[in-house]
């Protein structure tokens, strides 16, 4: 479910905004997110899942367990795929309940915060080889901070 309003999008029962104005530019049926550009041309892609619907999920989890069951998930596909890549793990903040990882291929540099909020985990993932890490890292950051549940 998608919807928008200014910079402003609602998706899945969570509204995101972001600190500027963005452009949708498609949904990816397979991952389920939503593709945004914005100013710098920095690729910002947003998915928003109930933790039900995963394959880790486990009911006796709360929200931290949760949230690392989805980043152990993803991030230990992408450590043993075939791709070469190499993935490492930036900030891992359970108090804020988020996660920062980055996936370096031949291609190009991703930086992903994954995130929970009532239950739903939230991937936000930048990329941008024209922007150093860290101005990724707190596009990211800033991003998640604004993450709200949506009501009309």
């Amino acid at each position: 479910m998608y919807s928008q309003k200014g910079e402003r999008f609602a998706i899945n029962g969570i509204l995101v905004n972001f600190p500027q104005e963005v452009e949708y530019k498609s949904t990816l049926k397979n991952s389920g997110q939503f593709h945004f550009v914005d100013k710098d041309e920095t690729n910002i892609l947003v998915s928003v899942r109930d933790s039900k619907n995963m394959e880790f999920y486990n009911e006796n989890f709360n929200e931290i367990e949760m949230l690392e069951a989805f980043y152990k998930w993803d991030f230990d596909y992408w450590k043993d795929n075939s791709m070469n890549a190499k993935v490492s793990e930036i900030e891992k903040n359970l108090e804020k309940k988020y996660i920062l990882w980055k996936i370096e291929l031949k291609e190009g540099n991703s930086i992903f915060l994954f995130g929970i909020k009532d239950f739903k985990v939230i991937s936000i993932s930048t990329n941008n080889n024209h922007l150093k890490d860290e101005q990724q890292i707190q596009l990211l950051k800033g991003i998640y901070q604004n993450i709200n549940l949506y009501k009309e």
